[in-house]
């Protein structure tokens, strides 16, 4: 299937390691860290879930496919996931051990994020990049020298920051964006956060990968993937069946990248304890979980 895929060859013309399965790889202690979405963000979900629904058309091989419109609205649903506002604090507890730490890489969602606060549940120009929060979190509260790494970046200016990061004396973390994807390979990387993860599995693998190259003196990479629910675990059992219904398709999706990252880490029985609460939440212990293109993600 598709995990065989082994990923891209790197700018520096090395072709990466396929972290699977992991003969040549280096061992991944995993943090899964659950996050739910904010009240706002859950009644945004919910009503761009009705707009999709209503997107729904006939292609021509006869299976029920997603509109243009039911595409862009699908988007519009991920990026709320990518950026909910509870990763923020959840991300300055787990990074304020490291924080004078270096080699560390922070991923973030092309994406903004909903002002709480907020009536409406749009995101409007208002509203800030999570990028920009995170930079703002870690180079100006916490005081670590950080530098942003995405396309807004030139290529001379990667390989400078690429540098910096490696020597680790004036640069401890990137906060990075998208352009990881795109076959940028920071063989340093000793700890990384991710965000926003794509359900991709071409795509997680991928990112993956990046973090699980070998590094001179590390032992270990360490991963904290941030699992975005609905709604925090002790308040799924009030749910309607209906209601919860509405919610699988993101718990899947989310548990399914999870499980995947937990098949290969070195603590793998203490991740999956994690993540069978959640399952056990949601009914499905024994749901055989898969990708599901439920017109919920958008990348």
């Amino acid at each position: 299937g598709f995990f065989s895929l082994s990923v891209s060859a790197d700018i520096t013309g090395d072709v990466s390691v396929n972290p699977y399965p992991c003969t040549n790889s280096i061992p991944k202690l995993l943090n899964p860290i659950i996050v739910s979405l904010s009240e706002t963000e859950r009644e945004a979900y919910a009503d761009y879930s009705r707009q999709i629904s209503k997107c729904l058309m006939k292609g021509k091989n006869g299976k029920i496919k997603l509109s243009e419109k039911g595409k862009r609205i699908a988007l519009k649903r991920s990026r709320i996931v990518a950026g909910a506002v509870n990763k923020i604090e959840a991300l300055e507890d787990a990074i304020t051990p490291y924080k004078d730490d270096k080699h560390l890489l922070v991923y973030c969602g092309a994406t903004k994020v909903l002002d709480p606060e907020k009536e409406s549940t749009e995101v409007d120009e208002d509203d800030l990049r999570q990028i920009d929060i995170v930079t703002d979190l870690l180079g100006n509260k916490m005081k670590m020298k950080v530098s942003q790494f995405t396309s807004n970046e030139s290529v001379e200016e990667r390989a400078v920051l690429k540098n910096e990061f490696a020597a680790g004396d004036t640069l401890q973390a990137l906060i990075a964006i998208k352009c990881l994807d795109e076959g940028v390979n920071i063989p340093s990387i000793k700890t990384a956060f991710i965000l926003a993860s794509t359900t991709n599995p071409k795509e997680y693998i991928q990112r993956r990968g990046r973090v699980l190259r070998l590094a001179d003196g590390k032992e270990y990479a360490e991963i904290y993937d941030f699992i975005t629910l609905p709604r925090p675990l002790d308040e799924v059992s009030s749910l309607t069946e209906e209601e919860m219904q509405r919610e699988l398709t993101l718990v899947k999706n989310e548990l399914c990248r999870a499980e995947e990252f937990a098949r290969i880490a070195m603590n793998g029985v203490s991740c999956s304890a994690i993540l069978d609460n959640i399952r056990e939440a949601y009914d499905l212990q024994d749901y055989v979980l898969d990708f599901e293109e439920d017109f919920n993600y958008g990348d």
